[in-house]
């Protein structure tokens, strides 16, 4: 009989909260922001080439605004 190991989620809110409203990109794992800027290009200037295709890029809302998908 295998254990599994159970993989912990990381709590977005409290390493989001500081860029707030700034682009930011996360490492692979989605632990720790390696770079954010004003914008896009700023945050991935300040990235490596190996950094920039392993990233993952969005923009932080502002948190007291809710977001809900929309159809045309």
């Amino acid at each position: 009989m295998t254990k599994e190991k159970s993989i912990k989620a990381p709590d977005l809110n409290v390493i989001l909260k500081p860029f707030e409203n700034k682009w930011v990109a996360l490492s692979p794992d989605e632990t720790q922001v390696v770079s954010s800027g004003d914008t896009l290009l700023e945050a991935e200037s300040k990235l490596s080439e190996k950094e920039r295709h392993e990233a993952v890029f969005f923009k932080v809302v502002p948190f007291n605004v809710g977001i809900a998908p929309a159809t045309l």
